[in-house]
């Protein structure tokens, strides 16, 4: 038996907060967190978004990161390498450590959103008094129980993946003209518009990337 948390984390020194809260309309999601040679984090972040200008601006005054450079630079996505100025609020890197195994982290309302999955709820209550203990919030969004043998989800979805998509399905936000809005979506999930588009968002990407992405690669390589 194992369990999927989803994690609302937020303070003022969490790694890019002075950056999510200048670009909120940025949508960022930690890619990898590396230990260098010499023991230090080096972590990578997928950006999207319309404003890069603005957000490279604000990642330049953000007292959370140094070391910043651009991996990949394209028209709708960048990756960042950064490294951390300040270890004791990598609250992530250390629910890995704890055990814990982080299966997204992505950035919203004036945080971070992460989606971790543990062995027993005695882990998780041990991080959450590990963020506690630093004075980081770290509220439960959702806690879902799995068996064993299972993903977790149909199609690569997490849970809250799955309800926002069914929600705004069911609530009409797929219908021309639509019946609802974000905002009304967020009211049925009990959360706010950004969290609600973020979540689907991410989710119709993951049916993508796991229905007709893989189709597609597939048929091309059945050619060769």
């Amino acid at each position: 038996m194992r369990f999927i948390a989803e994690l609302q984390l937020q303070h003022p020194k969490l790694l890019l907060t002075p950056t999510i809260e200048r670009c909120p309309e940025m949508s960022i999601k930690l890619e990898y967190q590396l230990i260098a040679s010499g023991g230090e984090y080096v972590l990578l972040f997928h950006v999207r978004g319309a404003a890069f200008e603005a957000f490279e601006a604000a990642l330049a005054d953000d007292p959370t990161v140094s070391a910043v450079s651009t991996v990949i630079e394209t028209s709708t996505f960048r990756v960042y390498r950064t490294q951390p100025t300040s270890p004791e609020y990598l609250v992530l890197a250390s629910a890995v450590e704890m055990g814990l195994r982080l299966l997204e982290a992505v950035s919203g309302d004036s945080g971070w959103y992460a989606v971790l999955e543990l062995p027993n709820v005695e882990t998780l209550r041990s991080f959450r008094a590990f963020c506690s203990d630093r004075g980081v919030s770290a509220s439960i969004q959702k806690l879902y129980r799995i068996e064993d043998g299972s993903t977790g989800g149909a199609f690569g979805l997490t849970p809250s993946q799955r309800e926002a998509i069914t929600t705004a399905y069911e609530a009409g936000y797929f219908n021309q003209p639509r019946d609802t809005s974000l905002e009304g979506v967020g009211e049925r999930l009990g959360i706010s518009s950004s969290a609600a588009g973020g979540r689907l968002r991410r989710g119709l990407r993951t049916l993508i990337e796991e229905t007709l992405y893989t189709q597609s690669q597939t048929t091309v390589t059945s050619n060769y």
